[in-house]
């Protein structure tokens, strides 16, 4: 199978859903419940959601993570998966940046 493959599956609500709990990782599924709650979505919609946004967003060395995670695991689906969750995860739970307040020099230029 190829990565194409692995996530389109995993692109899906009921395929993420069932495979978020094969991963047998009470954490993981606690965490992503949890990102699931904030967002209103189903655990399903998240972890699909997730691996969507790994595949469209991640960076050059976020693929490169997820290769050598493919190379090693036992069982390359789950371990993709796993990796994708966590990276979307990862990305989900940061603080968000503070808001600019604004330029306060009355419109003249800062200096």
């Amino acid at each position: 199978m190829q990565l194409g493959d692995i996530i389109r599956g995993f692109s899906e609500e009921a395929a993420a859903s069932e495979t978020l709990l094969a991963c047998n990782d009470l954490v993981l599924v606690a965490r992503v419940d949890e990102a699931a709650r904030r967002y209103e979505e189903t655990v399903g919609e998240y972890a699909s959601g997730a691996v969507r946004r790994f595949a469209n967003l991640a960076g050059n060395e976020d693929w490169l993570g997820l290769m050598n995670v493919v190379e090693r695991a036992d069982d390359p689906g789950i371990g993709c998966f796993i990796y994708m969750i966590n990276w979307s995860l990862t990305k989900d739970e940061a603080p968000k940046p503070p808001a600019h307040a604004g330029c306060t020099c009355g419109g003249g230029g800062c200096s």
